[in-house]
């Protein structure tokens, strides 16, 4: 979104072929939905012949910068990570962290369902909340297997983190999706209190089963998970995380980066 206001792009939104659904199955709309055919690979290492088709269409005929491939090198460039973006009707002016945080607060507009099923969570204690340390521990295939994409932490490191930043801490807020997780957690260190949403069946995520999932509900529920683990950090005391991770990186600019800690590499805009 940066990208295209710095470069007077009109910006629309494709969410047809989105696994978790549409974006006005979770938000308001904000942005206009583009309803053509877009190239989107279902295989990193193959290109289906229409998908081809389509590239060429929208970048030889139509002239688009239709995915984020097209502009990949010049958004991670240093002139465009050093902008001072100005946009003072849209509420977005500072340094590319302050716009970043600024395009979610205005782009993550939860719609009705959606508010109810990630802020009135009946098992979630705001004051326990509030008053913890607030961890989100990896699991699954992205810490595992040939195409994991980062490493998998020991719960002894979160806890010597909290101890070496703050030993008054005695409540854990855990964003998980291994329940064995939580159990690691209370069986090793039963002196803290512990708070988590991960249902007891779940033992990491594994996303081929999730693309290959055809259950609405089920797909719903997933979304709606990771919505509301990164609530309870975003609201928690501090935040202990892994900043290889999407979902940890968005955390870290919605608290706009107070008492946000990493375990593996810094936090970086891009």
């Amino acid at each position: 979104m940066l990208f295209c206001l710095e470069n007077k792009i009109n910006l629309k939104i494709y969410s047809k072929n989105w696994v978790g659904g549409k974006w006005e199955d979770y938000f308001n709309p904000v942005l206009q939905e583009y309803n053509g055919f877009v190239p989107i690979p279902s295989d990193i290492f193959s290109i289906r012949r229409e998908d081809k088709f389509y590239a060429f269409y929208h970048k030889s005929i139509k002239k688009r910068k239709i995915l984020q491939d097209s502009i990949w090198t010049e958004m991670r460039s240093k002139p465009f990570i050093d902008t001072n973006f100005y946009y003072p009707e849209l509420g977005i002016k500072g340094g590319i962290f302050e716009a970043k945080k600024q395009v979610f607060d205005l782009i993550l507009d939860y719609n009705k369902r959606t508010e109810q099923e990630v802020f009135f969570v009946d098992n979630a204690n705001p004051e326990f909340i509030k008053n913890s340390c607030g961890i989100q521990v990896r699991r699954g295939d992205k810490v595992n297997g040939k195409n994991r994409e980062a490493e998998s932490f020991d719960v002894q490191l979160y806890i010597n983190k909290i101890l070496e930043i703050n030993t008054s801490i005695k409540n854990i807020t855990i964003c998980t999706d291994d329940y064995r997780v939580l159990k690691d957690f209370q069986k090793q260190f039963p002196e803290f209190h512990y708070l988590s949403l991960c249902d007891p069946s779940r033992i990491g995520y594994f996303q081929r089963e999730y693309n290959n999932t055809t259950d609405d509900s089920k797909i719903r529920d997933e979304v709606i998970n990771v919505l509301k683990d990164a609530n309870l950090l975003i609201n928690s005391k501090m935040f202990i995380g892994t900043y290889s991770s999407n979902i940890a990186r968005f955390v870290v600019l919605m608290r706009n980066n107070k008492d946000c800690y990493s375990l593996d590499i810094d936090w970086t805009p891009l």
